[in-house]
């Protein structure tokens, strides 16, 4: 490996692999399919400027409960609370978040499991992808012949 082209990245942990990459007219370049399988990349990287090189790391995307949480900071910060009132009402909000989505995963899971058919829906041969359809679609697709 070149030594040299790694020197002032500071500690890097352990190299797995080395590759010269080339730059497309467009400045453009290709990750190489090993680097990008083992990193488990998916459509954004963080590129960032250091003084000898530019440092290209996965973008690590947040689920959706984290998203839910900053979001619940946010905006206890704007809010106004500061301190030790801050951090009280931050953990309140963040339990009773918790609390509420336990019982709507719970509801979806005694839904799913259920034998039962609301009223709501009784007689409505549902089936799963009716939701992709609308009526006119259909009737479409059951008048050329084909089954549902």
């Amino acid at each position: 490996m070149k030594k040299h082209i790694l020197e002032g990245f500071g500690d890097l942990g352990v190299v797995r692999e080395y590759r010269d990459v080339k730059i497309t007219s467009k400045r453009q370049l290709t990750i190489p399919k090993a680097f990008f399988d083992y990193l488990g990349m998916e459509d954004t990287v963080h590129a960032v400027l250091l003084d000898d090189g530019i440092l290209i790391k996965p973008a690590i995307k947040k689920s959706v409960q984290e998203a839910d949480v900053e979001a619940i900071l946010q905006k206890v910060i704007n809010e106004g609370y500061s301190g030790d009132e801050l951090a009280d009402e931050f953990s309140r909000r963040v339990k009773e978040y918790n609390r509420v989505l336990k019982g709507r995963i719970n509801e979806f899971l005694n839904d799913i499991t259920s034998d039962e058919v609301s009223d709501e829906r009784e007689g409505d041969d549902f089936n799963g992808l009716d939701m992709f359809f609308d009526q006119e679609d259909a009737e479409n697709f059951e008048a050329s012949g084909e089954e549902k």
